[in-house]
C-alpha cells in the first residue's frame, strides 16, 4: 500500500519553502477576490442608487426643474448612464425628459446619443434632442456635421437647426450644400440656419433662394437675409416686395426695417412704382425705419392714386413724429373712405403733440366708430389740459370702446378737477368694461368723491368691477384719500 504523507508540517517543523510559498499566494489569491467581490458589490449598489435617484428626479415637475438640473450637474458623471438609459426608454415623455436633462447638464459624453435622437420616431423627441445639443455646443459641432450629410432627413433638418443656433460660423459652407437637399425641410432648416450664423459669404446663395417660387422656401430666405442685415441684400429683398405670396411679401418688409436708413434711398424710387403693391410696402418700411429723409417722400405719397398707399402713407408720416406734418394730414379728415381717415387720425395720434389735439378733438364726430375711437386713444396719449374737454365729452359716445377708452385717457391725463365729476356722471354705465376703467381712472385720480363712488362699484354685479375697484380704494387708503387737486 502506498502511504499518504501529509503536506501540512508538524509541530515544530517548517514548511517546505515551495510549499509554503504556495499556500501564502493563495491566501492573498482569497484574499483579493473577496476585496473585488466586495467593491464590485458597492459599486452595483452605488449604480442602482444613482439610477433610483435620477429616476426620481425625471419626474419632477416644472416648479422643481432647477433643483434637478443642479443635483445631476453634482452626481456629473453617475448621471449620464441612468439618462442614456431613460433615453431609450419606450415611453417618448421620458425620453424627452431624459434629452432635456442631459442638454441642461451639458453632459458632452451625451453627444452621440442625442445625435441618434434626432431620428427618434417622436418628432417632440427629436426636437429636445436637438436643444439639447444646442446647449451643450461646440462639442456637438463635428458629430452635427455627420449627422447633415446622413441617410435620416429629420437628422439633417434637425442638425441644420442645431448648427445655426449653435453659432460656428465656420459651418456656413456646409449649410450652404444643403439648400440643394432633396428634402424641403432639410432645404428650409439650412436657410434659417444661415441666418442666425449672419455670414456674408452666405449672402448670394440665399438670393438665389428667394427668387425662387416655393413660397416656404423664399420666405426663410428673405427673414434670413433680415438678420445678416447687410445692404448687399437690399434690392434682392426689394424685387420681394413684389411676390405673388404676401408672406414672402411681408418677410421682405420686415427685413428692410430691419436693414435700417440704408434702404431709404432705394426705397423712395420705389415710391414711383407701378405696382401699388410694392408703394403699398415702401410707404410702410419708411415709416417703420423713421428717417427724416423720407419726409418728402412720404407727403407725396398722400397723393396716390390708390387709397392703401395714401392709408399706409399717414400712419408712416405720423411715425416720424414732426410737427410739420400735420397740416398735410389734416387735408385728408374729410376724404371720403373711412380707413384713410382713420389711419390719418392714427398718424396725428402718433405725433402727439397739442398741435394734434384740436383735429384729433374734432374726429370724434365722425361716422366711424373706429375713428372716433383712434381719435380718443390719440387724446389719452397726448394727455395734458386741453385733452380734458374732448375726453370728458366721449364718455357720453355711442360705441362702449370709446366710452371705455375715454375713461383710461382721463386717468392718464391725471387731472382731477372737471374728469371727477365726469366719471361719477358715467359709473352706472351699461358695460361692465367701461365701468371697470372708470374704477381705475378714479383710483388714479382719487380724492374723497371718487373713494365714494369706488365703494359703491365694490359692490358692483361683474367681479372684474368689483376687483379693480376694491384695487383703486387700497391704493386710495395706502395714498391717503383726502388729497386735494
Amino acid at each position: 500500500m502506498w502511504a499518504v504523507v501529509s503536506c501540512q508540517p508538524g509541530a515544530g517543523e517548517l514548511p517546505a519553502p515551495g510549499v509554503a510559498g504556495a499556500t501564502a499566494s493563495r491566501v492573498a489569491e482569497l484574499t483579493g477576490h473577496a476585496m473585488v467581490r466586495r467593491e464590485v458589490s458597492a459599486l452595483s449598489a452605488s449604480k442602482k442608487k444613482f439610477k433610483a435617484r435620477v429616476t426620481e428626479l425625471l419626474e419632477v415637475g416644472s416648479s422643481g426643474r432647477d433643483e434637478a438640473i443642479a443635483e445631476l450637474k453634482m452626481m456629473g458623471e453617475d448621471a449620464i448612464g441612468p439618462l442614456l438609459e431613460a433615453l431609450e426608454d419606450n415611453d417618448y415623455k421620458l425620453r424627452m425628459v431624459a434629452a432635456r436633462y442631459l442638454g441642461d447638464v451639458a453632459m458632452e459624453a451625451a453627444v452621440p446619443a442625442l445625435v441618434t435622437a434626432l431620428s427618434d420616431s417622436s418628432k417632440n423627441v427629436q426636437r429636445c434632442a436637438a436643444d439639447a445639443l444646442t446647449k451643450i455646443g461646440q462639442a456637438a459641432v463635428e458629430p452635427l456635421l455627420d449627422a447633415l450629410i446622413g441617410k435620416d432627413q429629420s437628422a439633417r433638418k434637425w442638425a441644420a437647426e442645431a448648427l445655426g443656433d449653435i453659432g460656428d460660423r465656420s459651418v456656413a459652407l456646409e449649410l450652404v450644400k444643403r439648400l440643394t437637399d432633396q428634402n424641403i425641410e432639410v432645404q428650409r432648416a439650412a436657410v434659417t440656419a444661415l441666418g442666425e450664423l449672419k455670414n456674408k459669404r452666405t449672402i448670394e446663395p440665399l438670393v438665389e433662394v428667394l427668387d425662387t417660387d416655393n413660397v416656404e422656401l423664399a420666405k426663410a430666405a428673405a427673414e434670413a437675409l433680415g438678420k445678416i442685415r447687410s445692404s448687399i441684400a437690399i434690392e434682392p429683398l426689394i424685387r420681394a416686395l413684389s411676390s405673388p405670396s404676401v408672406d414672402v411679401q411681408r418677410a421682405a418688409a420686415e427685413s428692410l426695417k430691419a436693414v435700417g436708413p440704408e434702404c431709404v434711398p432705394p426705397l423712395l424710387i420705389e415710391l414711383q412704382s407701378k405696382d401699388y403693391i410694392v408703394r403699398r410696402w415702401v410707404v410702410e418700411i419708411l415709416g417703420e425705419i423713421g428717417d427724416d429723409d423720407a419726409r418728402d417722400g412720404l407727403i407725396n405719397a398722400l397723393s396716390d392714386e390708390n387709397s392703401r398707399v395714401v392709408h399706409y402713407a399717414a400712419i408712416a408720416l405720423g411715425k416720424i413724429g414732426k410737427p410739420s406734418a400735420i397740416r398735410y394730414l389734416v387735408e385728408l379728415l374729410d376724404h371720403p373712405e373711412k380707413d384713410v381717415r382713420c389711419a390719418v387720425v392714427e398718424g396725428l395720434a402718433h405725433i402727439g403733440t397739442y398741435h394734434a389735439v384740436e383735429h384729433l378733438e374734432r374726429m370724434l364726430g365722425d361716422e366711424d366708430w373706429v375713428t372716433r375711437l383712434t381719435a380718443v386713444k390719440g387724446l389719452g396719449n397726448v394727455g395734458g389740459r386741453t385733452c380734458l374737454t374732448p375726453l370728458c365729452q366721449a364718455l357720453q359716445d355711442e360705441e362702449w370702446a370709446v366710452r371705455k377708452h375715454a375713461a383710461e385717457g382721463l386717468g392718464k391725463v391725471g387731472i382731477r378737477k372737471g374728469a371727477t365729476e365726469a366719471l361719477i356722471a358715467a359709473a352706472r354705465d351699461q358695460k361692465p368694461s367701461v365701468r371697470r376703467s372708470i374704477a381705475c381712472a378714479l383710483g388714479e385720480l382719487g380724492g374723497e368723491e371718487a373713494a365714494e363712488v369706488l365703494k359703491k362699484l365694490a359692490s358692483d354685479p361683474d367681479d372684474k368691477v368689483r376687483e379693480a375697484a376694491e384695487e383703486a380704494l387700497l391704493s386710495l387708503e395706502s395714498e391717503g384719500v383726502t388729497q386735494e387737486a
